[in-house]
């Protein structure tokens, strides 16, 4: 195997623990958004979406001869976890929610575009459209999200 061959499959499985962390995150903000149902309702969507990038990652992984990384897997949940409930006792947790879930997007968009350019010089171009198509979605919502932010905060500096 190349080292390019084993870089890209690392990097897929990076994804892939970072997309199921996601999951799990998603599932927890849309439950926390409660007084909010429009944010609910599109991290809810958002996290089918990311469920679906779990899948295609591990078919890519399959594809080039590998599986996902169990450890890497775990310690990406685990943290995820640690983080959704470290901002509990805090009041203005819908903002902090806001701010952190933006940042995470761009995590992913910057993870899949350099996935995408691996993909193409690997001449892997169906992991290519794939970081193409997660790319569409992460954007979308991401630019939906940044535009959610200062009415999330305006509310929440509101008696």
């Amino acid at each position: 195997m190349t080292n390019g061959k084993r870089a890209l499959i690392d990097w897929l499985r990076h994804a892939h623990a970072m997309e199921r962390a996601n999951v799990d995150n998603l599932d927890r903000l849309a439950d926390r958004f409660s007084r909010h149902p429009e944010l609910a309702g599109r991290f809810r969507e958002h996290w089918r979406d990311s469920l679906a990038q779990v899948a295609a990652l591990e078919a890519c992984l399959k594809k080039l001869g590998s599986d996902t990384s169990t450890v890497r897997d775990l310690t990406s949940r685990f943290v995820g976890v640690a983080h959704a409930y470290s901002g509990l006792p805090s009041l203005d947790v819908p903002v902090k929610d806001c701010v952190a879930a933006y940042a995470s997007m761009h995590l992913e968009i910057a993870t899949y575009i350099s996935l995408r350019a691996a993909a193409l010089e690997l001449e892997q171009p169906e992991i290519a459209r794939m970081c193409d198509e997660h790319l569409a979605r992460e954007r979308a919502i991401s630019g939906w999200l940044e535009e959610q932010i200062a009415q999330v905060t305006v509310e929440f500096l509101r008696p």
